[in-house]
């Protein structure tokens, strides 16, 4: 992957200590949305893969690597919230935590163009935010609200690379 790539879909910030105040399966359960719910983590890493790898020989080579490396710094974030399901005492299975909802790879969204993909990926994004910033709300955890506080800058980023791509000139984007 081009270094470059690399640099420029990374924040430089880190990620705080992952920590508790104490246990709570209610929180957890509320985090299983994010980690593997329909819009969580776990699709939208699998329709980033999907679209580096259907992006090969057809799309600028820019598209696929920002796929690639943004699928990796949700994979990031997957991790974080998976150790903070089972340290507030959930299963971090990739499910919600009903075990009835969880993620159903035909209801992935398989777009294929490089405009589908962008356009994807940029309300996907929203979508995290949004989803972030309602569990900020609802979780009385300074910790747990500090690492989701983190995750909401690096889906702004990713939003603002997604939502930049978009405007790419039609005969660079192919």
């Amino acid at each position: 992957m081009n270094s470059n790539i690399k640099s420029v879909c990374n924040l430089s910030l880190p990620y705080p200590e992952l920590r508790i105040e104490r246990r709570n399966p209610r929180y957890a359960a509320m985090l299983s949305l994010a980690y593997a719910g329909q819009e969580g983590e776990l699709p939208t890493i699998l329709s980033y893969i999907y679209g580096s790898m259907v992006c090969a020989n057809a799309m600028p080579e820019m598209l696929c690597q920002t796929l690639r490396c943004i699928a990796v710094a949700e994979m990031r974030h997957l991790e974080m919230l998976g150790e903070l399901i089972f340290m507030l005492g959930g299963d971090p299975r990739f499910c919600t935590s009903n075990k009835r909802m969880g993620i159903n790879t035909a209801m992935l969204p398989y777009k294929a163009s490089p405009a589908e993909i962008i356009a994807q990926a940029i309300a996907g994004e929203k979508k995290a935010i949004k989803l972030y910033e309602n569990l900020i709300l609802s979780i009385d955890d300074k910790y747990v609200r500090e690492v989701l506080r983190r995750i909401i800058k690096d889906e702004e980023h990713h939003l603002k690379i997604f939502s930049e791509m978009q405007y790419v000139p039609a005969p660079y984007r192919r």
